[in-house]
């Protein structure tokens, strides 16, 4: 992890600037799901406070109570009742309106501290509602650099977001963070 944390610590460092080609602006911090308290601590422990410590600007957006925060009771109120209807239909309307919220909050950082660093943590608590490929497509023009946390694996060139596929084409940078 030591390897990891010096490659996200230097492209923090790195002035944002937009490139001349259209990427997403964002690294995707790629761990097996297994070693998610160790990555949180890596980051709030150790890449943050030294972030910090370097006058590096960064925000955080954690994902653990997302999907309370971004859902009326009405809304989940007409969601259950549609699962009596149709439970596939009713995930996917869950599924888009949580990738929706995200794509929102995700733009109100950007637009709020433009050039900052962030760090999307706690993204496993929105399994297996948001498919990062979907949302990472419509924010191309983000004025950030969006460091994601993905509880996943590279395989044969697919992610796979808590081992199942995410699908999607993400132009992000890869960083694969092991042991």
């Amino acid at each position: 992890m030591d390897e990891a944390l010096k490659t996200i610590t230097a492209a923090a460092s790195q002035p944002f600037d937009k490139a001349a080609v259209v990427i997403d602006n964002s690294l995707l911090l790629i761990y097996p799901p297994e070693q998610e308290l160790d990555f949180r601590e890596m980051i709030y422990d150790r890449c943050l406070p030294g972030l910090k410590s370097a006058d590096v600007p960064y925000e955080v957006l954690d994902l653990s109570q997302f999907l309370f925060d971004c859902f009326s009771e009405e809304v989940l109120d007409d969601l259950e009742q549609d699962e009596f209807r149709n439970y596939r239909l009713m995930m996917q309307s869950l599924s888009k309106r949580a990738e929706t919220a995200l794509g929102k909050s995700l733009q109100e950082v950007s637009q709020k501290a433009p050039g900052t660093n962030l760090f999307v943590m706690a993204t496993v608590a929105l399994f297996p509602l948001v498919r990062f490929g979907e949302v990472l497509r419509q924010l191309r023009e983000l004025k950030c650099r969006m460091f994601i946390a993905f509880p996943g694996e590279e395989r044969g060139g697919k992610l796979h977001f808590m081992n199942e596929p995410d699908g999607g084409n993400y132009l992000a940078v890869k960083i694969s963070i092991k042991n």
